[in-house]
């Protein structure tokens, strides 16, 4: 492993700093929806998009394929285990871009995100458990993809989930 990455698959923050600025980042994004059809958005503490309400996710590991990204991010932000990749739908690939990134106001970040919607069961869905990248949780109506504390990627995330589920 080279020296400048933990045993965990992370870089040093000088060298993850030096990424961000250089390059686009690989994310996954996990578009969870109950029995009611409501998307699950945290509030953001951090930046980006701190203060917004978004989707549970994070950055795809280098050697890490998409099915175990898939499982860690599950486990990680929603402290559930045994939710199978076969069960999401990939939404598409699509560019999120911000002024902004994890270390600087001045520095910006692109990701190349792969949401993937999953619809949980009720037993899943109480066993959630926030973690600390969200102040708090709650559930949001596909009706609610103009709501302005929504932020505009999650937005895209409940137009799509409502264009999806009316094509039903």
């Amino acid at each position: 492993m080279a020296a400048d990455t933990e045993s965990s698959g992370f870089l040093s923050p000088d060298t993850f700093a030096m990424a961000v600025d250089a390059l686009p980042l690989i994310s996954m994004d996990l578009c969870v929806t109950n029995a009611s059809h409501q998307l699950m958005l945290g509030l953001r503490k951090n930046r980006p998009a701190q203060g917004f309400w978004f989707t549970p996710g994070g950055r795809i590991r280098k050697g890490e394929g998409q099915d175990v990204a898939f499982r860690r991010l599950v486990e990680e932000e929603l402290s559930l285990t045994g939710v199978a990749f076969n069960r999401a739908t990939l939404m598409g690939v699509w560019d999120h871009f911000y002024e902004e990134s994890a270390f600087s106001n001045s520095v910006s970040t692109h990701y190349v995100n792969l949401p993937y919607w999953i619809a949980l069961t009720e037993v899943e869905v109480a066993q959630i458990s926030m973690k600390d990248q969200h102040i708090e949780w709650r559930w949001f109506d596909m009706a609610e993809d103009k709501n302005d504390s929504v932020h505009p990627y999650s937005q895209a995330y409940l137009n799509w989930l409502a264009c999806s589920r009316a094509a039903e």
